[in-house]
């Protein structure tokens, strides 16, 4: 018959974070076919340039997902209000940002 609904015979369940041990086999197969074939990626590369420059590019931007950490966007707010600004004004701030360099 069952468990009533909303009961289970592991309350405590898996530990958050704690991987599927598929999901965790599945990884290392996927990780150990990339190193294996790392050597390999710069030929396929160009093998691809060759007809089609874009789908290599696209190729290695694929790639770098799993190299480059992604960036989070961010928005940039200022506290002047270029457009009420003299033109003294910004030529000042625009020299104070020169002198940054």
């Amino acid at each position: 018959m069952g468990l009533p609904k909303g009961r289970t015979n592991n309350p405590g369940g898996r530990p958050k974070g704690t991987p599927n041990v598929l999901t965790k086999e599945i990884r290392e197969v996927y990780q150990e076919l990339i190193e294996s074939n790392l050597s390999n990626v710069d030929v396929w590369l160009q093998e691809v340039a060759k007809d089609n420059p874009d789908r290599a590019l696209n190729f290695i931007i694929r790639l770098s997902e799993y190299v480059v950490p992604k960036l989070q966007s961010t928005n940039l707010t200022s506290s002047f209000n270029f457009e009420n600004m003299t033109d003294e004004e910004l030529n000042n701030l625009i020299a104070r940002v020169a002198k940054l360099d």
